[in-house]
């Protein structure tokens, strides 16, 4: 969860891709806009002199550095924002990026009137944006111009002050016995916060009692509803509305194309504000984003929960809780011929109907994990030969067709009270919520339906998809998902071309030096637009400040994993022993972070230094009691390879276990290899080495923070140096001193470096 900055700026958090009239409404132009073609160029020699030694951010700061690469990369974003087109800006370590997009953006909005949405991929680069740099900025341009910027968050991470009125109100036949307390404590926080989001909550609620009082966009009465005067969601959309920077995550900024491309409309807003400047910060996560909210998903759990919100079995519920529940009390008020002949329905259609979708859901879902499991796999993807699987006639067919129409069943049951209700002489205004909330539980099972007929029993024509099935966490919770498999056309298509500025930055961009496999990927490679490539290097001194090594004689880890987790284990050793701690080991799989942890602490690492496992703890609590330790050990993987910043003594050593390949049977990379090798191209070249370059930059990032930092960085994989690959892959690394050897002559360089 997004903790909330440090000042009454209203922020939003979006995680649902509909949207509403009152959201375009909210959403309209600014006044101040400028007409069309009358736009106020920046002058570059203006921007870059903002960042030099006379300008506004020096004369703000007690300590100022002048970064070249800074000042000629804003340069750079003032010329995309003058001419149009896209920019694909590589930034190293220590270059200050973010100022040197904000800068131009600010002054752009300033003569302009044009806002610019900024997304992230990492929590943390947003708290940077929202909290320091755009905070530091507003008060360095103080007397020039004003600086407005939001955190752009969603509809379900607020609370919705009506459906907590009416969960209050119901929650004898809506909630378990337990709920109220939580409902009193939420309505008594509901009436002093400003914020109204699940970040400002000391305690998060729990999901089935935030399922009942979250903002919803397909519930939303706007203006009609009485609570919209104090409603926090609009009051954050209206300071996005005139904010000169919105901050939004790379999930939502996806979220705002797929509404478009539903709607066939990329001229008003959608889930986010207009916009047509855009950065894309982190960039290189962006494909990852697009797949995960341009194709479809079902899962068990899924389900479960939507039969759940409308009819709730388990403790704490006697006679039944859920919708349903409510509704009927609530008829069995109101003495009228159409009421009892709803009640009627309820008990007769609706329940029953409600018990076999889900006995025929659990069915389904049995079968898949049962499938799974007697392959000994946890993850399958499904080609066409899925088809033609002897599952079908081992009850899949049945399975499928029998869930499908039970929730087709379930929605014309649910459409039928909905309209005798909507259709009365005088609607009860006590019913019509419960109304609302059956029909947005009926929205998400058609969706559910079309993710699992689309992913399991697909049209024999249509887009290329990637499908599979996959079994999520110990709990059998099995889901179904199917991505396009070719989402350049999409990102080229209803992103790219649809805004005037487009800047995409990182600082891993290149392979080899060039911006070829990126831009491909993303669909620029092919736009009709100017597309700007230049890569701005770190100003850090890697030749003197940073030691890197490989240990030739280690095995190699797809030789003999057994014996490379030993050599992993013996550089954790070695390299805490000798930098006294305060070291980083990344590798690429949680299975390989346990085995390693288990070792180190069969070998008594815990003796002499802490000792921190991902897994254990938050992500935030780990690095947190990391960087107090300044002599700990700690072991990652995946999430700390990027977007993890712990600069000075606390770190000062890196163990990187393995060359980061994507996992080949991982159903999104088999299937993008399948095809390059279908074309007659070199899927391991043109696909995995790339993207292990783009990884093993990022994790050699995490030592080298500041000016002053020093380290030592050891790859205990010998296929770095003795492979055609290898050797491409280092060539893209930051220019420390090598040391390429036997592990004894590595002990000695790292004694001697840290001495």
């Amino acid at each position: 969860m997004i903790a909330r900055p440090d000042w009454d700026t209203p922020i939003v958090y979006a995680t649902n891709p509909e949207v509403d009239e009152a959201s375009q409404e909210q959403f309209a132009a600014r006044d101040e806009d400028l007409p069309e073609g009358e736009r106020v160029p920046l002058e570059r020699e203006a921007i870059e002199e903002d960042l030099g030694p006379r300008g506004a951010v020096a004369r703000s700061l007690p300590q100022y550095e002048d970064r070249e690469s800074q000042r000629e990369m804003a340069g750079a974003v003032a010329d995309l924002y003058n001419d149009g087109g896209v920019g694909l800006l590589e930034a190293g370590t220590g270059v200050g990026k973010s100022l040197a997009y904000l800068v131009p953006a600010l002054r752009w909005s300033a003569a302009n009137g044009e806002p610019t949405v900024v997304s992230t991929n990492t929590i943390n680069l947003q708290e940077q944006l929202v909290r320091k740099d755009l905070p530091f900025l507003a008060g360095a341009l103080a007397g020039q111009q004003e600086v407005r910027f939001v955190l752009l968050k969603g509809w379900r991470n607020y609370v919705c002050l009506l459906r907590l009125a009416q969960s209050k109100l119901l929650a004898s036949s809506l909630l378990a016995d337990d709920s109220n307390a939580e409902l009193d404590a939420i309505a008594a926080w509901a009436e002093r916060t400003t914020d109204g989001s699940l970040a400002d909550l000391t305690s998060p609620p729990r999901p089935e009692v935030w399922d009942e009082i979250a903002a919803e966009p397909d519930l939303c009465r706007k203006s009609a509803c009485p609570h919209y005067g104090r409603c926090f969601l609009f009051q954050a959309r209206r300071a996005a509305q005139q904010a000169d920077v919105v901050v939004v995550n790379h999930h939502l900024l996806m979220s705002d194309v797929a509404v478009k491309r539903a709607k066939q409309n990329w001229e008003d807003a959608a889930v986010i504000p207009a916009y047509s400047r855009l950065v894309v910060d982190e960039a290189h996560h962006i494909e990852d984003a697009a797949a995960a909210h341009l194709g479809t998903s079902a899962s068990r759990r899924g389900l479960h929960q939507l039969f759940a919100r409308l009819i709730r079995h388990g403790a704490g519920t006697r006679g039944g809780r859920g919708l349903l529940h409510a509704l009927e009390v609530r008829l069995m008020a109101a003495p009228d011929l159409l009421s009892a002949a709803s009640v009627d329905i309820i008990r007769k259609t609706l329940v029953p109907s409600v018990d076999a979708a889900r006995e025929k859901g659990a069915f389904l879902f049995d079968l898949l994990q049962t499938y799974l499991q007697s392959r000994g796999e946890t993850v399958k993807r499904l080609t066409g030969d899925f088809a033609r699987d002897p599952i079908w006639k081992a009850g899949l067919t049945i399975a499928l067709t029998d869930l499908l129409g039970e929730i087709n069943m379930l929605q014309t049951g649910l459409d039928m009270i909905r309209i005798r209700m909507e259709g009365a002489k005088k609607p009860d205004e006590s019913v019509m919520p419960l109304i609302g909330e059956m029909a947005a539980v009926g929205r998400r099972l058609e969706g559910a339906a079309f993710a699992l007929e689309g992913t399991l029993r697909p049209p024999a024509k249509g887009e290329p998809m990637v499908r599979w099935i996959e079994l999520r966490g110990r709990e059998g919770n099995v889901g179904v998902s199917a991505v396009p498999l070719d989402l350049a056309p999409i990102l080229r298509e209803d992103l790219f071309s649809r805004v005037e500025t487009a800047i995409l930055t990182s600082a891993t961009l290149t392979t080899d030096a060039r911006f070829d496999f990126l831009a491909q990927r993303l669909g620029l490679d092919s736009i009709g637009a100017n597309v700007v490539t230049e890569i701005f290097p770190s100003p850090f001194e890697y030749p003197t400040h940073a030691l890197f090594m490989v240990p030739t004689d280690a095995p190699a880890p797809n030789v003999d994993p057994a014996a490379h987790m030993q050599a992993v284990v013996r550089s954790i050793i070695d390299v805490t022993a000798a930098s006294d701690g305060g070291v980083f080991a990344l590798f690429t799989s949680h299975r390989d972070v346990r085995a390693a942890a288990a070792e180190l602490r069969a070998r008594g690492i815990e003796r002499t230094r802490p000792l921190y496992v991902h897994g254990d703890d938050t992500r935030d609590n780990l690095l947190r009691k990391f960087r107090d330790s300044e002599r700990a050990v700690l072991l990652g993987t995946a999430s700390f390879w990027e977007g993890v910043d712990v600069p000075g003594r606390a770190l000062r050593g890196l163990v990187i276990a393995r060359l980061p390949f994507r996992v080949p049977s991982e159903p999104v990379t088999a299937a993008h290899c399948e095809a390059i090798v279908e074309r007659g191209g070199d899927a391991f070249a043109e696909y995995m080495v790339p993207h292990a370059a783009l990884r093993l930059k990022q994790g050699f990032g995490r030592l080298i923070r500041t000016a002053t930092d020093r380290g030592v960085i050891v790859l205990v994989d010998p296929r770095a140096v003795n492979k055609g690959y290898g050797r491409s892959l280092l060539r893209d690394l930051p220019p420390a001193r090598r040391v390429f050897g036997p592990w004894n002559t590595i002990v000695k360089q790292l004694q001697s470096f840290y001495s």
